[in-house]
């Protein structure tokens, strides 16, 4: 939906003020040029709703709220009427809503209906029913785990909470003992989570969740474990997400910069402040330097890492403005690949034409299915210039009772039946290949390793396995930044992909090696 604010006089809506055509124009100079936007504009007049005619008058004109270049596209406020107007000009503009954009880590699931309904006095006065989570290996308390009971996991109910430091969380219960459907917790950083089914609790149990061992290979170990240190060497990628941790120890990030015009852009690539372990995860899949046994590495540990901000510090999704000046930045840069681990449900020209411009100037984008179970590929991933990629997780590559069970789903893959493409994955047609989404250990800000699960996994395993290939392929790395060179880069990557003998909506062409 377009950002709308409101105004005394009439309703103030955000647009991107686009070219017709592509997204650099030189009818794009004239809002620097001129306090009135368009002369065209300001003595247009309408037929509002079939009634009077009405002038806009210079009050209605565009308020340029950024622009990321004189030619450029700009982000800008105007009333309903200033915006009829300018669309029924011939300016030589178009105008898109500012649409935002999510993460694509799978949801977790959540309480949505408390287990019993009481009063406030009889809620006040029950003990509720107050369970501690603890490390299965040293037995201390972990704090800051989130617990989620379920009296009926279909219907949602329940209590939740998130453990305090001492390893505590009272769940609202009416009663000090309870047997459950399910027992989920979703454990902190350097943590797996738990699953279990039809488990009774009592006030002052302890529940243990396991800490990772880096030791043990998670599915993307599993796929890419023998990948040499210089994997990816030559290659240059560019992650746009919530910022990299870049004094990470096992993270070496060349370069990059904010796009978040709410902040004017300021604050750097770091991780934001909310959020910002998701760019830092995305960026080490592809790309960690860490090993054993302290470490991890990435698929491609070789490449130039770059990280392009998109998502505030105070939370919430990346606009189209942000994501498609992110874009250009990274074709700028002279990025091969581009991973955007983001995604939203309608379509978006402006960062659909961003996609494109990287494409005709020779950066690919990899980009995230999506995490709405099932449902069809969402966008950016939906367009046809772009590398979408579905969720795969294998059976045994995560312990036996943790989270991730709940991700399991079928059909097996014909090749190995341990295999699955993961229940929140989206899929369809649009889908080009698959990676490893579940379960994925990976880098985290300030030094320390955590997993997660979702299509934000699977699509920078799969750009890093791209990287690596193409990196193998000099010949193709030295074409003219052109069309011509993503069209052969895309046959390499094509063409290396082994199907895991899934439905072709799951899979498309299969996993990179």
């Amino acid at each position: 939906m377009a950002s709308r604010s409101r105004n005394t006089a009439t309703d103030i809506q955000r647009y991107l003020l686009l070219p017709k055509r592509g997204l650099h124009s030189e009818a794009l100079r004239e809002p620097l040029a001129s306090p009135q936007l368009f002369s065209s504009v300001m003595s247009a007049r309408l037929d509002l709703q079939g009634a009077a005619r009405t002038a806009v008058q210079p009050a209605a004109a565009v308020k340029i709220v950024h622009s990321s270049a004189d030619s450029g596209p700009k982000l800008v406020e105007l009333s309903d009427v200033a915006a009829t107007a300018l669309k029924a000009s011939n300016a030589g503009i178009r105008l898109v809503p500012l649409v935002r954009y999510e993460i694509a880590r799978s949801p977790r699931w959540q309480i949505l209906q408390p287990a019993a309904v009481r009063s406030k006095a009889a809620a006040a006065a029950a003990p509720g029913l107050k369970i501690k989570v603890v490390d299965t290996v040293s037995g201390r308390p972990v704090r800051g785990a989130m617990v989620v009971a379920f009296t009926n996991f279909a219907g949602q109910e329940g209590a939740q909470g998130t453990s305090n430091a001492k390893g505590e969380v009272t769940l609202q219960f009416s009663t000090v003992s309870k047997t459950l459907d399910l027992l989920l917790i979703y454990g902190p950083a350097g943590y797996w989570g738990l699953c279990e089914r039809t488990r009774k609790i009592k006030n002052g149990d302890s529940v243990g969740i396991a800490p990772i061992d880096l030791a043990v290979p998670d599915f993307l170990a599993t796929v890419y474990g023998e990948h040499p240190a210089e994997a990816g060497h030559g290659v240059r990628v560019g992650v746009i997400d919530t910022g990299v941790d870049g004094k990470h120890p096992d993270l070496k990030v060349l370069g990059g910069a904010a796009f978040v015009a709410d902040e004017n852009d300021a604050g750097g690539w770091g991780p934001a402040k909310e959020q910002g372990e998701h760019g830092t995860h995305v960026a080490g899949i592809i790309a960690s330097r860490g090993q054993q046994p302290t470490g991890k590495p990435g698929v491609a540990p070789g490449v130039a890492l770059y990280s392009y901000r998109v998502f505030p510090n105070a939370g919430g999704g990346a606009t189209n403005y942000d994501i498609l000046r992110a874009i250009e930045q990274g074709v700028q840069d002279q990025c091969d690949l581009l991973n955007l681990s983001l995604g939203g449900a309608s379509p978006d020209e402006a960062v659909h034409d961003a996609i494109k411009e990287a494409y005709d100037n020779g950066t690919l984008c990899i980009v995230a299915a999506g995490n709405d179970g099932r449902q069809p590929v969402s966008y950016p991933a939906a367009w046809t210039e772009s590398v979408a990629v579905s969720a795969a997780g294998r059976q045994g590559t995560f312990p036996a009772n943790s989270s991730e069970l709940l991700d399991v789903a079928p059909p097996a893959a014909t090749t190995d039946e341990q295999l699955f493409i993961a229940q929140f994955s989206n899929v369809g047609p649009e889908i080009d290949l698959t990676g490893p989404g579940v379960g994925i250990v990976s880098t985290l800000p300030g030094g320390g390793y955590g997993v997660m699960s979702g299509t934000s996994m699977a699509c920078p395993a799969a750009a890093g396995a791209a990287a690596a290939l193409l990196a193998a392929q000099p010949k193709v790395l030295k074409m003219k930044r052109n069309r011509d060179r993503s069209t052969a880069m895309l046959a390499v990557i094509n063409a290396a992909a082994k199907p895991l003998g899934f439905p072709k909506d799951l899979e498309g062409l299969g996993m990179l090696p």
